[in-house]
């Protein structure tokens, strides 16, 4: 079991490896700022001038401090820097080869099983000690909290105002920013996500990308105590109880809480889960969640099965007193914190690179006295990553102009000779002014084209209104001779059914129509006709016709039988007792 990360740094070494087979992380992770001590002689002289063997020589030094009792040592006061650990895991070449944060990239640690988590307001012990922390945190002292966060972390003289200014909009609550209660709890969560969250995500992340088990959970439980401000949330540390059982137990000197019935609940349910992963790599198994042989308080954890965490869902247990399983904790902060400020750093080293202003750098400064490892303020040696950025604006390896340093402020500037833009400025212009041409050119020619289709859509809405009006002119114009041709065509067909004699001749007045007949020869009209507009009326458009309507005189064709004098039509060659065969007019 690890807490705050100190047992990190060993499971990503190789010097444990078969010691071992799975680990519990609780609050820490080796990529946290304090969690590796990256200024060890500066600290060991610290403590060797308190204890009074401050010499020179290194070996001497610690000749002195191994004749001291180890009480006389734990009791000297060593203040380390704000956000850094005075004394822990040293990268030496050794027992720590190389960075965590590489060695865990390289798998160092895929062959343990991994339990790890963190507690809601991890980031309490940063805030307690602010001005007026009891009735919340001032706008001035939230400002100064982030600016000495930054120039603690990011110590880098120019681009820390935009990185100041982007912290303070990201862990502003907009809806509630005049609200002093409110910034202090944006501040807890301000450092619970950069010292805890973060690192502990991005170390979750890095161990189960290729299947190893790995667990994750979220505490949000705390037992009262009136050594806590009534308003803090779970803090670091606050799981601790829990994982022993002094629920159980009652009140301690050390934990001096007023345990109820659901802490005792909460401390079966964490112990279970916790010796469970330790026996076999599963905290559901082989003890499943059943607390009721303690106390009567029911166990709300019983149908809820902790699934395994991987890079994609992100699931984690929620541990409090409504359980539950979620996904991607803090999800949008993670990122902020792994993505935006790595590019926020970048960034400012990409202005410095195209500064037209550049320091002169110190004439004993080379090239070759740059390293991998760029100092900070303190002039510490961070690796880079997120959580401890170089301090150094970018080196110009072309010019070999050396990054700014805070020593060198005396130093002149030299300002180089403004670049001449003119060119491409001319070129911007032009290449600006050809495109909005071809833009005008191609709004004017789908205008052009909307417009032809708006006309060609009316005429062709407006034509068959005028067809269907032409028709019914034509109609009403010309029904009498229609009728006397129809008549006379049907006429002519009955003669040909009964069988006329040979070399009969069929003539008719008026109407313009010839029929000649010979012996084997078919019906052949003098003149065709046109159908089309009998023949495209409906049989409701044709009015009933008496007699008077007809203008032809009765026998006046050659071959017709003769007609009753009351009636027009004769009714001796269909049944229907209609004008004629093919007519659907009623009557």
């Amino acid at each position: 079991m690890s807490y705050m990360g100190i047992r990190r740094a060993q499971i990503v070494i190789g010097v444990t490896r078969g010691l071992f087979q799975r680990a519990i992380i609780q609050s820490g992770s080796a990529l946290s700022s304090w969690a590796v001590n990256y200024q060890p002689v500066k600290y060991t002289r610290m403590l060797a001038e308190k204890v009074g063997c401050n010499v020179l020589d290194t070996m001497d030094m610690v000749d002195c401090l191994r004749k001291k009792s180890a009480r006389e040592l734990v009791e000297q006061d060593i203040q380390p820097a704000r956000y850094h650990v005075a004394f822990g895991p040293v990268i030496d070449g050794d027992v720590i080869p190389d960075d965590p944060e590489i060695l865990m990239e390289q798998g160092e640690f895929l062959n343990y099983d991994i339990m790890l988590g963190v507690n809601q307001g991890e980031g309490l012990r940063f805030v307690e000690n602010v001005v007026d922390s009891e009735d919340g945190v001032s706008g001035n002292d939230f400002d100064f909290s982030v600016s000495d966060f930054v120039d603690s972390l990011y110590g880098y003289p120019e681009g820390k105002d935009t990185l100041r200014e982007t912290i303070k909009f990201m862990y502003t609550d907009w809806a509630d920013r005049d609200n002093p209660e409110t910034r202090r709890k944006t501040l807890v969560a301000l450092f619970t996500d950069h010292q805890w969250v973060e690192p502990s995500v991005v170390t979750a992340d890095l161990h189960a990308r290729y299947g190893s088990p790995t667990y994750f959970y979220a505490f949000y439980h705390h037992c009262q105590s009136l050594m806590k401000p009534a308003w803090s949330d779970a803090a670091h540390g606050d799981e601790v109880p829990y994982v022993f059982g002094i629920p159980m137990i009652g009140p301690t000197d050390l934990f001096p809480c007023n345990f109820s019935k659901n802490d005792i609940m909460l401390s079966a349910v964490v112990m279970t889960y916790w010796t469970n992963f330790a026996k076999t790599g599963d905290p559901n198994k082989p003890v499943p969640q059943d607390t009721k042989f303690i106390h009567t308080k029911a166990n709300r954890f019983e149908e809820v099965a902790w699934s395994k965490y991987n890079p994609q869902d992100q699931l984690y247990l929620h541990i409090g007193l409504k359980p539950r399983v979620r996904d991607h904790y803090r999800a949008t902060k993670v990122a902020f914190w792994k993505h935006l400020v790595p590019h926020l750093y970048n960034l400012h080293d990409m202005f410095h690179y195209t500064s037209t202003t550049t320091k002169v750098p110190p004439p004993e400064t080379t090239q070759n006295s740059l390293s991998t490892k760029r100092p900070n303020a303190n002039n510490k040696a961070w690796p880079f990553n997120t959580k401890r950025p170089p301090m150094s604006p970018a080196y110009n390896s072309e010019s070999g102009k050396e990054p700014w340093n805070g020593d060198e402020a005396a130093d002149p500037l030299v300002v180089e000779n403004p670049r001449d833009y003119s060119t491409e400025l001319s070129v911007t212009i032009a290449v600006g002014a050809s495109l909005l041409f071809l833009n005008v050119l191609a709004f004017a020619a789908l205008y052009y084209r909307k417009d032809k289709r708006r006309q060609d859509s009316q005429l062709q809405q407006a034509s068959p209104s005028q067809q269907r009006q032409a028709t019914a002119n034509d109609i009403g114009h010309h029904a009498p001779e229609e009728e006397i041709m129809s008549l006379q065509m049907n006429q002519t067909h009955h003669e040909c059914e009964a069988g006329p004699p040979a070399g009969m001749g069929v003539g008719g007045g008026g109407g313009g129509v010839g029929v000649g007949v010979g012996v084997g020869d078919p019906l052949r009209l003098a003149s065709l006709p046109d159908y089309t507009l009998t023949l495209r009326r409906s049989p409701d458009d044709i009015p009933l016709m008496t007699p008077n309507t007809i203008t032809m005189i009765p026998n006046s064709l050659v071959g017709m039988p003769n007609l009753h004098p009351y009636n027009t039509f004769t009714a001796g060659f269909n049944s229907t007792g209609l004008p004629h065969s093919h007519s659907t007019t009623r009557v």
